[in-house]
């Protein structure tokens, strides 16, 4: 009988410090602010809004599930239209990747009734990459409330994310949509290149 695999030692030995391992995460570190669009469905067919955008990229410990070890930021995504105080859009999750198998992964979670797990796989150098969900996967899947899955059902999920020569910050996301009554997927996209306004802090870890 071959030897069972062991799944709950854990590394004994870590680096703790999370931005020196963070692979093609590590630039994204900080806080960022920017304008861009977004492509959304309304009753009338199609409209584009543009937005303006702050996200807050920051480093956690190192997480490990038995030997898989994985770094990470913690992410808040928030959004207003440039003529509301109201929030448009409220995002939060985790990037983390996994450097002994160069495993991406991005959780998402809004306010609206929806989380969502993307992956993908990046060299460490890399300053592209992209991050895939598809409903009905149990390891890169989309769940949503009762409303959502009626009328405005997400069936994939695509965000593409770069760090540009000039030092910006850049995405594309692909949201595809069956929205109720209409014969045809909508892609919802929103797309944004943002500046850095404040640089990475320290993981826990390693204090302030």
């Amino acid at each position: 009988m071959p030897p069972t695999r062991d799944i709950f030692t854990e590394p004994e030995e870590v680096d703790l410090d999370t931005l020196r391992n963070l692979g093609p995460l590590a630039p994204l570190a900080g806080v960022w602010e920017g304008q861009g669009a977004d492509v959304h469905p309304v009753a009338e067919g199609t409209e584009e809004e543009p937005y303006r955008e702050r996200i807050e990229f920051v480093p956690i410990d190192p997480q490990a599930n038995g030997p898989q070890l994985l770094y990470g930021l913690r992410y808040h995504v928030h959004v207003n239209k440039l003529d509301e105080v109201p929030t448009f859009h409220d995002q939060v999750g985790y990037w983390l990747w996994e450097p002994a198998t160069r495993a991406l992964i991005q959780t998402v979670t809004i306010p609206r009734g929806q989380v969502a797990m993307a992956t993908g796989v990046a060299e460490p150098a890399a300053r592209r990459f992209t991050v895939r969900a598809e409903l009905g996967s149990p390891t890169n899947g989309i769940c949503s409330a009762p409303f959502l899955h009626e009328n405005f059902r997400t069936l994939e999920y695509t965000a593409t994310v770069g760090v540009e020569p000039d030092g910006t910050l850049s995405y594309e996301q692909d949201t595809v949509l069956q929205v109720a009554g209409r014969p045809e997927p909508f892609h919802h996209t929103d797309r944004n290149r943002l500046r850095r306004v404040a640089g990475p802090a320290r993981n826990p870890a390693l204090g302030t």
